[in-house]
């Protein structure tokens, strides 16, 4: 008798989300605990070795020392993190929904066209991109934001959505994913 294939256990969403709460949540971790001033010595003897390739920590060290540097290094990593929340979990959210039958309800969804927007925002470049179907859907609101035609083409500022932003519409996409238990 063969050997039995592996039992792959599928993922279930509402643990995939977990995941992706708490990369966003380790991210801020990270950002607290860098820029401590504590932090400096352990990023200046330490590194992260790969295999063969090696990236020491003190670059990060003098990133974290210099104000300036600082503010623009964690404002890029918050991006980084917010593009990876609201990229990641709509991204699920949706794939789960059209599996189980629900994209009309998924797109009924008071968040949903925002959220699609954004997501294609933060995927590409930051700026907002429209294409005919999405102007027709105009203006698209959602919490005291509004998208309008208008902003085609324009960058996608932090006061118009930025971190408390989108913690809130990936906890309205989560909220929708355990309430039709995806």
């Amino acid at each position: 008798m063969g050997a039995s294939p592996p039992v792959v256990q599928e993922d279930p969403l509402a643990e995939r989300l977990k995941t992706v709460q708490n990369n966003y949540v380790l991210g801020l971790a990270a950002i607290g605990l860098l820029t401590a001033d504590s932090s400096q010595s352990q990023l200046r003897s330490d590194h992260a070795a790969f295999g063969e390739f090696s990236v020491q920590f003190a670059q990060v060290a003098d990133l974290m020392r210099v104000p300036v540097h600082r503010d623009d290094a964690i404002k890029s990593f918050s991006i980084m993190l917010m593009c990876s929340l609201v990229k990641d979990t709509f991204e699920l959210v949706k794939h789960h929904a059209e599996t189980k039958g629900l994209d009309d309800d998924l797109k009924g969804q008071a968040w949903y066209h925002f959220a699609r927007l954004v997501r294609n925002c933060l995927g590409h470049n930051f700026i907002l991109e429209f294409n005919g179907h999405d102007v027709a859907l105009m203006p698209v609101a959602w919490r005291g934001r509004t998208l309008t035609a208008a902003m085609n083409g324009q960058e996608l500022p932090l006061a118009f959505f930025g971190y408390a932003e989108a913690w809130h519409i990936f906890l309205d996409m989560l909220q929708f994913a355990v309430e039709r238990k995806l």
